[in-house]
């Protein structure tokens, strides 16, 4: 492998360590709510310039290693059909901002799919993403046994959130890990990359506790179960029954002292919201992030005011892109979709079977995303969805176990 290529394959893989990082971006917004930050303005800055470096650098590799074009529409439409709406919404500046970092997160799934193909990238980028994504739960456990930052905990109720700043979005995260752990432990067979992704597991299972996310928790379920269909290994359904009882558990048992009760009254008010902007500007939407713009307009009158969290987002991802892109980047976003539903099975029909079974297990964390972004709004789940996406049919062309050269 050259320098150039390893070059670009660390920053495909910093890309995929830096996914804890987005909730840092929180204090860079100028309406942000009240969430405690866990470091100064000047931190996240130089966070996002890095990010935006290594971008930079999959862009260059992207045009070194060229992808088919459905892959590269699949990965940028996301992106592209953010720029109308925000051009015709009510904050075009943040709008655009918001098109640029989709955009980047496209170009990483673009060079993934060229440098996939090197021996070992694959494997590194897998390696990095596991021990990121060990370190992001192992801190967020860490931050609720020391209930440090207190006013984090507080914020929270209690609940585990890490660099994500939200319990939600912690939950969104590790169910994908998740996924993807869990296939390399039962599936791979190099030893060490097996214990890595054990421990991977251990620790996002203890997170994922954490957080109390109840819908987190049934998305998990759905997710296993989509794995253990396609898998239809008995240890797979007996990792199905553990994960149903303990997320049983832990929803009637200790996380119902974790919850604010208006807070299932607030979905209903935000779905509500949600659902009238869209039908008031069903192209384009309002423009992203421009939600809270419009709410005190449509809210029912007995909603909560526009300074309270809910005036911030419909808190479900469908209704969000609705809201906020309109029909064409919700369409956009569904052929997104539509282009990985059809590879990633043309692909796994010349695979063998372990190599199956383990994406399909990633496959299952991906599907446990989609379901929890239901009702959830995740910041991050352009970067999520567009990099897993890519890394699932990485996962699926070659043979992690493959020897580099």
């Amino acid at each position: 492998m050259s320098f150039a290529d390893r070059t670009v394959v660390a920053a495909i893989a910093f890309m995929y360590v830096a996914i804890p990082l987005y909730g840092t971006f929180e204090v860079l917004d100028p309406v942000r709510l009240p969430i405690p930050g866990l470091i100064s303005a000047t931190g996240a800055i130089g966070i996002a310039l890095a990010m935006f470096l290594a971008a930079a650098i999959c862009v260059w590799g992207a045009f070194r290693r060229p992808a088919p074009r459905r892959i590269v529409l699949a990965q940028s439409i996301a992106g592209l059909a953010i720029i109308p709406a925000a051009l015709l919404g009510f904050d075009p500046q943040t709008g655009l901002e918001l098109a640029l970092l989709v955009l980047a997160m496209g170009s990483v799934g673009i060079a993934m799919y060229g440098y996939s193909a090197l021996p070992g990238a694959t494997r590194t980028i897998v390696i990095a993403t596991l021990a990121s994504a060990t370190l992001a739960a192992l801190a967020a456990v860490v931050m609720i046994l020391t209930r440090d930052p207190a006013p984090l905990y507080a914020y929270d109720n209690g609940r585990a959130v890490g660099s994500f700043l939200n319990p939600n979005e912690l939950a969104a995260y590790l169910l994908v890990v998740l996924g993807l752990a869990a296939g390399i432990a039962m599936y791979a067979r190099s030893t060490p990359l097996r214990l890595l992704a054990g421990v991977t597991l251990i620790a996002g299972i203890l997170a994922l506790g954490a957080t109390y996310s109840r819908w987190g928790l049934f998305s998990a379920i759905v997710g296993a179960l989509f794995f253990a269909i396609l898998a239809r290994g008995r240890r797979v359904w007996i990792g199905l029954a553990v994960v149903v009882v303990a997320a049983l558990l832990l929803v009637f048992g200790p996380g119902r002292a974790f919850h604010n009760p208006r807070d299932d009254t607030s979905r209903i008010v935000a779905w509500t919201a949600g659902a009238r902007t869209w039908l008031a500007f069903p192209l384009s939407g309002v423009g992203p992030f421009a939600f809270r713009r419009t709410y005190d307009i449509v809210r029912p009158p007995e909603a909560p005011g526009g300074e309270t969290p809910v005036a911030f987002d419909p808190h479900s991802l469908p209704l969000a892109y609705l809201s906020e892109s309109g029909l064409i980047g919700f369409i956009a976003l569904l052929w997104c979709w539509s282009v990985y539903l059809r590879e990633i099975p043309r692909v796994l029909r010349s695979a063998d079977g372990r190599r199956r079974a383990l994406v399909y297990a990633f496959a299952g964390g991906l599907v446990a995303l989609q379901v929890h972004v239901l009702v959830n709004t995740i910041s991050i789940y352009f970067a999520i969805a567009t990099q897993g996406a890519a890394l699932a049919l990485a996962l699926a062309q070659r043979d992690l176990d493959a020897p580099a050269a």
